[in-house]
C-alpha cells in the first residue's frame, strides 16, 4: 500500500529538514510525500540545500501565501496518490516505525492513531503524551478533552476535506467528521509521533490564546444554530467538547498574565490540576465559570 504523507508548509525553511529525515528513517518504504508550500517558497531547493534529495518527495503550492492549513492540507489531498492518508506537520516528527506500525492498522479499521509524544523544540524535553490512560479505542469525548492533536493515518476513502472557515483546531473538526464516518479508531499504545513545540507557531503565539477563543466561539455558534460543522452523531459531543476547549484556554490566557511567556502545552503539563477542575465544574449541568477573566457560557 502507497502511503501519501502530506506536509503544510509556511515559513517552514528552519524545521521541514528534520521533517522529511524523520520519513526517509521509516522502516515502510512505500510512502510518498506531499509538500505543499503556502508561502510561495521553494521546498524542494530548501531540502536539497541540506542535503535531503529523494525521488518520493512531490511538491505543489497553494498558490497563494499564508492561506491556512486547512487549504494547504486540502491541496495535498488533492495530489495524493496512496491508498492511505497520513498528515505530518513541516515542524514535527515522525518515530522510524509509524508508517509500518500504523499502516495495516489503517487498511483494517478505516484509520488509527497513536500516542503523541508533545515535545519541547528548545530542549527536547518531553512535556507529555497523550492520549493517556489504558484506552485502546478513540472516542469523540476522548478527542475533546485532549489538549494536543492527534494525526490519523486513515484510508482514502474516509479522508474529507478540511472545512472553509475552520484553521484553529481544524484537526479536532476534522477527526470528529473521521470518528462519525469510521466509529472508534484505535489506539496504537506508543507515541510514534512527535508534536514539536515550536516559539512563535501559529498554536503558540502571543496572541494564540485570543484566536483559539474567537475560533471556539464560532464552533460553539455553527454547532447551535449552523451546519454543525458538519456533524450528526458527535454534534453533542462536540458542542459540549468546544465550551469546554474554550474555558480551558481562558484559564490559559489568564495563566499568561503572570506568566507572559508560558506556551499552551507548558500551560497543560503545569496546571493538570487547574484544568481538572475546571472540566469538573464544566461536567455539572448548569455550570457556569465567572472570573479570572474567564467566562463559560
Amino acid at each position: 500500500m502507497l502511503v501519501s504523507v502530506v506536509i503544510p508548509a509556511c515559513q517552514a525553511a528552519a524545521t521541514i529538514g528534520h521533517a522529511v529525515a524523520s520519513l526517509l528513517a521509516q522502516t515502510y518504504p512505500c510512502w510518498e510525500a506531499i509538500i505543499v508550500a503556502d508561502d510561495a517558497q521553494d521546498y524542494a531547493a530548501i531540502l536539497a540545500d541540506s542535503g535531503i534529495t529523494d525521488s518520493r518527495l512531490r511538491f505543489v503550492s497553494t498558490g497563494a501565501v499564508r492561506s491556512g492549513c486547512h487549504n494547504a492540507r486540502n491541496v495535498g489531498l488533492a495530489a495524493a496518490r496512496g491508498e492511505i492518508i497520513a498528515h505530518l506537520d513541516a515542524d514535527d516528527r515522525y518515530d522510524a516505525r509509524r508508517l509500518e506500525a500504523l499502516a495495516p492498522l489503517a487498511a483494517a479499521h478505516g484509520a488509527a492513531v497513536d500516542k503523541v509524544a508533545v515535545v519541547s523544540d528548545t530542549t527536547g524535553q518531553v512535556l507529555y503524551r497523550a492520549p493517556c490512560g489504558p484506552a485502546t479505542w478513540l472516542s469523540a469525548q476522548m478527542l475533546l478533552d485532549l489538549g494536543v492533536p492527534l494525526f490519523p493515518v486513515l484510508r482514502r476513502c474516509f479522508a474529507d476535506l478540511r472545512l472553509t472557515g475552520v484553521e484553529y483546531a481544524e484537526d479536532v473538526v476534522a477527526n470528529l467528521r473521521l470518528l462519525e464516518r469510521v466509529g472508534p479508531i484505535p489506539i496504537f499504545p506508543q507515541a510514534l509521533y512527535q508534536y514539536r513545540v515550536v516559539d512563535g507557531s501559529l498554536s503558540h503565539s502571543d496572541s494564540s490564546g485570543a484566536y483559539f477563543d474567537t475560533a471556539y466561539s464560532a464552533y460553539l455558534g455553527r454547532l447551535r444554530d449552523g451546519d454543525g460543522l458538519g456533524l450528526v452523531g458527535n454534534r453533542a459531543a462536540a458542542l459540549t467538547g468546544f465550551a469546554r476547549k474554550r474555558a480551558v484556554n481562558r484559564l490559559f490566557i489568564a495563566a499568561r498574565r503572570t506568566k507572559p511567556h508560558l506556551c499552551f502545552q507548558d500551560f497543560m503539563a503545569s496546571y493538570r490540576g487547574s484544568v481538572s477542575r475546571v472540566l469538573e465544574t464544566l461536567s455539572k449541568p448548569g455550570s457556569s465559570i465567572q472570573g479570572g477573566g474567564m467566562a463559560y457560557s
